[in-house]
């Protein structure tokens, strides 16, 4: 008995990102690699960064980065659908992948999270914030999608911290920003939940990990 949790948690530590509780950037290539089939419906992509996080973790040091992000990719997993699939992507960013998502969706989406971070007490009293890319496009072309959203990201990010940047080719391209915050409630429910739910793999096993407020379901392991 031993023996097989010992292989659950080492199976947790190849697919789970151990600071954040997110799957990892090798599980989102996998992942990425498959794509996703959600009967033609489009494919929404989120790509999250901390604003300037070099900056506070070269003052706060990385046990307090760590913590940083960690309370961040709590808040982007009870934002979104368990549905939702949440990957750490780079050293202070986050990827999401919303299947069956509508380009007016995603967006309220990204700026809940955006909000929610910005509220959330632990990262309040140190001013965190996170900018937000939004693409959507085929669930069976996500490499593409992610490009997008980053690339959204990266340019619309020379503007200032804590905003939401839709590429140009959405149908609702806007920008959500630091204004709207104060009308919503923290860590309210996602306002996407009549989303049709598509099939997910299950979870894996959560021994190895500190359990979020919604565990995202797993792709498949490589």
């Amino acid at each position: 008995m031993t023996f097989r949790f010992r292989r659950g948690r080492k199976q947790d530590d190849v697919i789970v990102d151990r600071v954040t509780g997110a799957f990892n950037r090798r599980q989102l290539d996998a992942y990425v690699a498959q794509g996703i089939d959600t009967s033609d419906q489009p494919t929404a992509t989120l790509m999250i960064d901390v604003d300037d996080f070099t900056v506070y973790n070269g003052k706060k040091g990385a046990a307090s980065g760590d913590r940083v992000l960690e309370r961040v990719s709590w808040v982007i997993m009870a934002t979104v659908r368990t549905t939702d699939v949440v990957y750490r992507h780079g050293p202070s960013s986050f990827c999401v992948l919303l299947p069956a998502t509508s380009d007016d969706d995603a967006l309220a989406v990204a700026d809940r999270i955006r909000g929610n971070v910005q509220k959330m007490p632990l990262l309040a009293e140190s001013r965190v914030t996170v900018s937000v890319g939004v693409a959507t496009g085929s669930g069976r072309d996500l490499a593409t999608t992610i490009e997008r959203a980053d690339a959204a990201l990266t340019a619309g990010g020379r503007t200032g911290p804590n905003q939401v940047f839709a590429e140009d080719s959405m149908s609702s391209a806007r920008t959500a920003s630091r204004e709207a915050t104060a009308q919503e409630p923290a860590l309210a429910p996602s306002p996407v939940l009549s989303r049709p739910a598509p099939q997910m793999p299950p979870p894996p096993s959560p021994d190895a990990i500190s359990p979020p407020p919604s565990t995202p379901f797993a792709p498949p392991s490589v």
